[in-house]
């Protein structure tokens, strides 16, 4: 992935991806600080909801896929690192070797108005 596009997916630069992502990592390796009582966030969310959003992704036709039968249409988890030139593309859950290529607009013809 070009450097201006982690600006435009992520509104950061890849370095700073990176930090923030280390970051979660730590935070999450030191939650028992929390039930010790060192740590406590400093902002407080009231009249909070679960909710879910948009994210960047892949949508495909995997192959070899632990989970997911061959054939079958599949949304990545979060994406976070796609490099064209190398043919390949990291998602929260796992590394994807790119293949042939479509546009959007492909998927979106493939499965309109089917829920």
């Amino acid at each position: 992935m070009k450097e201006s596009c982690f600006h435009v997916w992520f509104g950061m630069s890849r370095d700073a991806l990176v930090s923030r992502l280390r970051s979660l990592a730590d935070d999450l390796e030191s939650l028992h600080e929390y039930d010790a009582g060192k740590a406590q966030p400093s902002v407080t969310i009231n009249e909070w909801a679960l909710a879910k959003r948009a994210v960047p992704c892949l949508i495909g036709i995997p192959t070899g896929h632990p989970k997911i039968e061959d054939g079958h249409a599949l949304f990545s988890s979060s994406l976070f690192y796609l490099d064209e030139d190398r043919g390949i593309a990291r998602s929260f859950s796992r590394w994807y070797r790119l293949g042939t290529r479509v546009d959007p607009e492909f998927w979106n013809k493939k499965y309109a108005g089917k829920s």
